[in-house]
């Protein structure tokens, strides 16, 4: 089976796209999430001396799966750019099965980044704690608090974090695709450029030769 370059740069641009919109809803979480944090901590009652909100755990590996849509996005869009345009496009289409094999890796990265976050995102919650002082107040206390101002730190509840548990799944998906579809690549493609970029020398010396 063999890729047309139309569907490679399709496939290429699917994968950018989705990639892209990853990266934007991992930036947005992240920035939600701190908002989030300094709303909680005003809305506690005058007696509470501090407000600890732990989120460590999704954070990071929502900042690491962010970064590794990001990269996807980077990649795609020179890989896109490229072999679209007319300077660069005999290297591109000589290097396919290279760029194949950097989204497999790249593939690889959000995927490792995105298991730990799902397990997170299903299984576990923010990790809030308020202090009077140095007496910690009781845990029903807080989370009673919380919920009457419109804070849930479960995070599966949490809308900004659901949207980042689907879209880098897609994102993947068409990477994956994308890579498929480079890696597919004839090897004539490589061949044939490098013939060609020869050819009128070649023509030139038969021309020679014969006369």
């Amino acid at each position: 089976m063999r890729s047309s370059p139309v569907i490679r740069q399709v496939a290429l641009a699917l994968a950018w796209a989705f990639s892209a919109l990853a990266a934007a809803l991992g930036l947005n979480a992240l920035i939600k999430s701190n908002q989030d944090k300094s709303r909680l901590k005003r809305l506690a009652p005058p007696p509470v001396t501090r407000v600890d909100i732990n989120t460590n755990d999704i954070f990071v590996a929502g900042t690491v799966a962010t970064v590794a849509a990001l990269l996807i996005a980077i990649l795609t869009f020179i890989f896109v750019a490229g072999a679209a345009l007319k300077p660069t496009r005999g290297l591109f289409n000589r290097t396919a099965r290279l760029q194949g094999g950097i989204l497999i890796l790249a593939s690889i990265f959000l995927f490792g980044s995105m298991v730990p976050y799902m397990v997170y995102f299903v299984n576990r919650s923010a990790v809030v704690t308020a202090f009077i002082g140095n007496t910690q107040l009781p845990d029903s206390l807080v989370q009673q608090t919380a919920k009457s101002a419109g804070q849930d730190g479960i995070y599966k509840h949490i809308h900004y974090l659901k949207l980042f548990a689907i879209f880098p799944w897609i994102a993947l998906l068409f990477t994956l695709i994308a890579a498929a579809f480079l890696l597919l690549t004839p090897r004539s493609t490589s061949s044939s450029s490098s013939h060609g970029s020869s050819s009128p020398v070649m023509r030139e010396k038969e021309t020679i030769e014969h006369v």
